[in-house]
């Protein structure tokens, strides 16, 4: 009785706010200060209350939010925020204030909040601003409320980066890539991409409780060049290892530098395969100099897109037999033969594609999350 009694005292110890251990339990990689907005997003937030909601991967005793005006070009100011979790509001405060000016190029992280998250809890979080504010932040579904009464909801900056969740262990997969890792035409009421989708398939396995996976993909992005957001050499230090708690990376990305590239050569390219394949080699240094396993994904099949070309489509063939045979990556996920039509591997399977021959459909996104051993995370 008595060792079991300080056992306990010690665990209890080790959770104390002296010995905090933060993990991060959900992100969103950081935009610039102009992303592209279509004709209806959410643009104006000039004294607006803006809420947006996120699923948390993992829990914890308590948890705190980062704010970004990272790639912001002028000050931020926000006057308040405040979270909601099961029903309950709590204001959340940064130092002694509740709300602060980000100068441009700075993240802020707020006090702790102690509420006790669980897995997979839906958090809202609303910022109030000021009369001028243009938040740089990634482009998520926000809903903005005016002192005049209106209302809004729709795509638009949301200016919350990361949660992240104070628990006694932690592990973290970054999921790095471009639209496809963000899970770019799912449906709405899905569970997204397949990062959440592998997410979930972890909590059938116990010895995954204290893993979670956040999603820094870009819709648009690309290795060697900036599209929407700064290209993923140069983001990679912010949106893969500042993340709390990462140990592991999935790399999916270079199928916009390859179409693009390709498609468009006097503008944008060409791009060759030792292109590709030199970008990976830095990420994967840069990975392993930090202590992290780094896991190389192949390149889907896009036969059919907007920017596909028989030039592209040998690049694509090329990167991919590196990817798997190169032996520079830790682990491959080869998910070019999950995603491939059996009659035509330069096309996506019929019963898979979005219907854009670019992009997963619901049910493609479901069979890359299934298509991942989570042995190997533990494969070390």
């Amino acid at each position: 009785m008595r060792r079991l009694s300080l056992a306990l005292l010690l665990a209890m110890l080790a959770a104390s706010p002296a010995e905090a251990h933060w993990v991060a339990a959900w992100m969103a990689a950081a935009f610039p200060a102009t992303p592209v907005l279509a004709a209806q997003d959410v643009r104006d937030y000039r004294g607006a209350r803006v809420r947006q909601e996120m699923v948390l991967g993992t829990g914890g005793a308590r948890m705190r939010i980062r704010v970004t005006n990272a790639l912001g070009t002028t000050p931020l100011t926000f006057v308040a925020a405040a979270v909601e979790i099961a029903g309950r509001t709590s204001n959340v405060r940064f130092g002694n204030a509740h709300g602060a000016t980000l100068p441009p190029g700075a993240t802020l992280t707020s006090e702790p909040v102690p509420v006790a998250i669980r897995r997979f809890e839906r958090v809202g979080v609303t910022v109030t601003y000021g009369n001028d504010a243009t938040p740089a932040a990634h482009l998520l579904t926000v809903t903005a409320r005016y002192p005049d009464g209106r209302s809004r909801t729709g795509r638009g900056p949301a200016l919350v980066s990361a949660v992240e969740v104070d628990r006694p262990i932690g592990n973290v997969v970054v999921a790095f890539g471009d639209s496809i890792t963000e899970g770019a035409r799912a449906k709405a009421e899905s569970f997204t991409g397949w990062p959440e989708r592998f997410a979930a398939r972890l909590t059938r396995h116990p010895s995954f409780d204290d893993w979670s996976v956040v999603n820094a993909g870009i819709h648009g992005n690309r290795l060697l060049r900036d599209g929407a957001g700064p290209n993923a050499l140069a983001r990679f230090d912010r949106d893969v290892l500042s993340v709390a708690g990462v140990r592991d990376v999935v790399l999916l990305e270079g199928i916009n530098d390859i179409g693009w590239g390709n498609a468009k050569p006097a503008s944008d390219g060409p791009v060759s395969a030792n292109d590709v394949i030199a970008a990976y080699r830095q990420i994967i240094d840069r990975a392993h100099a930090a202590g992290l396993r780094i896991i190389g994904a192949t390149l889907l099949p896009y036969r059919g897109s907007i920017y596909f070309t028989p030039a592209g489509e040998a690049v694509r063939q090329s990167v991919n037999r590196w990817i798997r045979t190169a032996g520079e990556f830790d682990a491959v996920l080869d998910f070019e033969r999950v995603m491939a039509d059996p009659s035509d591997a330069s096309r996506l399977d019929p019963t898979k594609d979005s219907g854009d021959h670019l992009h997963p459909s619901d049910a493609g996104y479901t069979a890359m999350a299934a298509a991942i051993d989570p042995r190997l995370l533990t494969d070390r």
